[in-house]
């Protein structure tokens, strides 16, 4: 049986465990349950965003208004206005011909409440951030750190709608697929460094623990190639690959297309349907073995505790991708995404309790 030493060792975030001030025990609870709440927010938003992509709303507002677009339509004047506009695009002309206005506001609600949600992020992050700052609960270290996530959050918002362009496009009737994971992986930074954050406020100390550091590592290529299987769930979204799957055809059954890989592995959605469930069960095989590792080896409780939630996960995951491709359901699909994002999460989590791991 190893023999696991834990010794608690401080961090420049709190040395002395002071009573008051921006280290206190209750002010760093404060920020650390406030940026659970950002992570939080930006979990949902992946949710709505793949609802918005995979039902097709994402190209149903044409111009980017960072102040004005908060009021949505407030006028048959202006519902008329935005129609015609939308009528000039391919995806209008060759998905929605003859769609009336009432079909154009079942898509544009979507994309307006994903933009909303983005701007009401902005709004939860700042404010207190200015507020805590003020009041002296934040360390000024901290504040430099969260406005520039701030600010990157603005240029996510940026980079959201140099995607939505590309789908403007003559003969597009969907973004790019290269642009849409640009959009997610800045989320998922985003939910990472804000997660992380968190983590730091709320339990600054490091743990160290004897004989861990392979795990460790383990860890950090688990964490590695969930995120290359995420991209390839990216490129599935970009062709709405649930709505390809045939058996007749071959296409999602986990069979590799004809003359995979060297006739290419993104020009068809037999390809980029395969690379994904490739990606997925190479990423699937590594997280389960990094849970059986932890039990194996006995690791601490936190950590045993993370390695069994990411493996029931993980499971979970598998079950949702092969149920939304069968299926077709858009909401299964969501649910995938949105899974994929808690599993990201998890092993962050596992990562950041084993960060004092050693030999």
């Amino acid at each position: 049986m190893p023999s696991h030493v834990t010794r608690p060792t401080t961090s420049a975030l709190t040395s002395a465990r002071p009573t008051s001030g921006a280290a206190s025990q209750a002010n760093r609870k404060l920020v650390s349950n406030w940026l659970c709440l950002l992570a939080f927010m930006i979990w949902v938003m992946v949710g709505i965003g793949g609802y918005t992509r995979d039902s097709g709303s994402g190209l149903s507002i044409m111009r980017w208004e960072p102040i004005i677009g908060v009021l949505p339509p407030l006028s048959q004047e202006a519902w008329n206005k935005l129609f015609v506009l939308y009528k000039t695009i391919p995806q209008y002309q060759i998905l929605h011909p003859g769609m009336g206005l009432a079909g154009f506001q079942q898509l544009f609600w979507p994309e307006y409440i994903h933009r909303l949600w983005g701007r009401l992020m902005g709004v939860v992050l700042l404010v207190p951030l200015i507020i805590f700052a003020l009041t002296g609960r934040i360390e000024k270290r901290l504040v430099k750190w969260l406005f520039l996530l701030f600010l990157l959050g603005g240029v996510q918002g940026f980079i959201g709608w140099f995607m939505v362009s590309s789908g403007f496009r003559a003969d597009s009737i969907a973004v790019e697929g290269w642009r849409l994971s640009l959009h997610f992986f800045g989320a998922m930074f985003l939910f990472g460094a804000v997660l992380w954050t968190a983590m730091v406020v709320r339990a600054p100390e490091t743990v160290c623990y004897d004989g861990m550091l392979g795990l460790r590592r383990h860890t950090l290529v688990a964490l590695v190639l969930l995120l290359v299987a995420m991209w390839g769930g990216t490129m599935v979204s970009a062709i709405h690959g649930i709505a390809d799957f045939s058996i007749a055809k071959n296409v999602g059954t986990g069979s590799p297309p004809p003359g995979w890989p060297m006739s290419g592995l993104l020009n068809s959605a037999g390809a980029v349907i395969f690379n994904h469930q490739l990606l997925a069960v190479v990423a699937a095989v590594a997280i389960l073995s990094l849970t059986v590792r932890a039990l194996r080896a006995e690791a601490p409780a936190p950590v045993r505790d993370c390695a069994l939630v990411v493996g029931g996960l993980v499971i979970l995951q598998f079950i949702l991708g092969v149920t939304a491709l069968v299926s077709g359901r858009i909401d299964v699909g969501v649910a995938h995404q949105m899974n994929a994002v808690l599993l990201l999460g998890g092993i962050l989590l596992m990562l950041y309790r084993l960060r004092g791991a050693s030999t």
